[in-house]
């Protein structure tokens, strides 16, 4: 967001069809980012989420987070076996080669779980 690229994040699709609004598109990703803040305290209620998308309430920019944030549309599903379909691209290899460094030390516990689902 903040090197102006907020229409990425929108279905090429949608955006070749116009009528995309950038600052709807903006709401929604400020209303995301605050929904999926690492202190539960900092997260909105759903009564308040649902006033932010409507329009009711103005949507301020959430506050800078710690946390990594994985693109999960950037798995590869076609990894061969053993790769466990790691996450391609720049932000997959910075997560492959991402250490902590010890001076980082946060009393957070991390944890990703992930799981597949396909039609029968």
């Amino acid at each position: 967001m903040r090197e102006g690229k907020i229409m990425e994040v929108v279905d090429n699709r949608l955006v070749d069809n116009g009528g995309i609004d950038e600052k709807e598109v903006k709401r929604l990703v400020y209303v995301a980012l605050w929904c999926i803040q690492e202190k539960a305290r900092m997260r909105p209620s759903m009564g308040l989420v649902v006033e932010m998308l409507e329009g009711r309430v103005v949507v301020e920019e959430p506050p800078d987070t710690q946390m990594i944030v994985v693109d999960l549309l950037s798995i590869d599903e076609d990894a061969p076996p053993g790769d466990h379909g790691r996450p391609r691209g720049i932000l997959g290899n910075a997560l492959i080669g991402h250490q902590v460094d010890s001076s980082e030390a946060s009393a957070s516990t991390y944890s990703f779980a992930m799981s597949a689902l396909s039609g029968r």
